[in-house]
């Protein structure tokens, strides 16, 4: 009881930061914590196949035309989480307006260590420590949006959906990219409990390999006008039944 007061009165203090009067800082289209988990679930192999697929996600043709594209660029930051205390921001908030830019950030993460691998999974901290990140940054984007991935359901502390409630109550879009290691029904949980607010979705993959094409269709997703997106689960590995049609991705790139 005492953890979820706590975690309750960090989130409520984050979203009325950024609930409240106009926020002042920098104006930008869109803030993005990319939120990646680096629990003891996670190989080291799998680890240095997420930091390469969001780097060559980040490069893709498509990608840096979104970015391009968006009035007043992008501010994206990168981040490890497992446990509350040992959650990091692996790489600091990035001001995306060119190809350079984006190049400058992909190597970075690229090149980021591995940091906060605990033995627990948190989504519920996770949710708490990016919302913190988007009160408190010089940044003042028209939309709010953290997009978490992971392996594992949530195992230590609050269950992540009252995180979530809050977050989506101070305008922030939950978004959720799942590896599905043998739990079939991850894309579902994530639906259920984690992922929130406007034009909110999960996509899910079979295989790590597959991660960059995921991340890569992910990122053009969350570029994208939100009025044109329906909350909704993608997999790469076909149809998801989870209460509502899902597209599909397939991994030759084609999609319906």
């Amino acid at each position: 009881m005492v953890q979820f007061v706590r975690l309750f009165l960090i989130l409520f203090a984050a979203a009325a930061g950024l609930s409240g009067p106009a926020r002042s800082g920098q104006p930008v289209a869109i803030e993005l914590v990319l939120a990646v988990d680096t629990s003891i679930s996670v190989s080291a192999a799998e680890y240095q196949l997420q930091m390469q697929g969001i780097a060559q996600a980040l490069r893709h043709p498509d990608i840096l035309a979104a970015i391009s594209d968006q009035p007043g660029g992008v501010a994206i930051t990168l981040v490890h989480w497992s446990l509350g205390s040992r959650n990091r921001q692996a790489v600091g908030w990035h001001w995306l307006k060119s190809d350079a830019e984006v190049f400058d950030f992909a190597s970075e993460i690229e090149r980021a260590p591995r940091i906060g691998a605990g033995r627990g999974t948190s989504i519920s901290d996770a949710i708490v420590f990016s919302t913190r990140l988007l009160a408190e940054n010089e940044f003042a984007g028209r939309a709010l949006k953290i997009d978490i991935s992971g392996d594992s359901r949530h195992n230590s502390g609050p269950s992540p959906h009252a995180a979530r409630d809050l977050a989506v109550l101070a305008g922030v879009t939950i978004n959720g990219l799942v590896i599905e290691d043998g739990d079939r029904n991850l894309g579902e949980y994530y639906r259920q409990l984690v992922i929130g607010g406007e034009g909110a979705f999960v996509m899910s993959v079979d295989r790590n390999r597959d991660f960059a094409l995921a991340m890569q269709r992910k990122l053009a997703r969350e570029l994208a006008p939100i009025a044109a997106l329906p909350t909704s689960v993608f997999s790469l590995a076909g149809c998801k039944t989870c209460g509502q049609p899902a597209d599909k991705i397939s991994t030759d790139g084609a999609s319906p």
